[in-house]
């Protein structure tokens, strides 16, 4: 395994973990503020956007990842790949919903040399969740 790789299965991880603890000052700082998030439904949010439905939208109740394969694209950007279990709860109706997809991720160095999460695309594996009301 690779520094790199090491790096941002890392940073991963803490993504998930803040996912999980309600960080979102953690999930904030992981995140780039040129984010583009595409859910499994297709639909998509900004860096403000995707706050906002983490914070008031959907919980992150579990979220898993299997065989992550990451690419590097020069010194200051790699693709990550891999599979995504997860499971949310609706926190208006409280339903809950299971997902599986497969998840392309675009991780950007910047200029303060952090690594952050700049795409999030998900491919549903079989059918998306059930729409999420904002």
């Amino acid at each position: 395994m690779t520094a790199l790789t090491d790096t941002l299965l890392r940073l991963e991880d803490e993504r998930i973990r803040c996912l999980l603890e309600q960080d979102y000052a953690g999930l904030t700082r992981l995140l780039s503020p040129e984010l583009l998030h595409t859910h499994t439904r297709g639909n998509f949010d900004n860096l403000s956007s995707y706050l906002h439905f983490v914070r008031n939208v959907v919980q992150a109740l579990d979220v898993r990842r299997e065989n992550l394969h990451v690419v590097a694209l020069g010194a200051d950007a790699a693709v990550m790949h891999g599979k995504q279990i997860s499971r949310s709860r609706s926190r208006k109706t409280g339903q809950e919903a299971s997902v599986e997809a497969t998840v392309t991720q675009v991780w950007n160095r910047g200029s303060d040399g952090q690594w952050r999460l700049a795409a999030f695309q998900a491919t549903p594996l079989g059918e998306p969740p059930p729409p999420a009301p904002r």
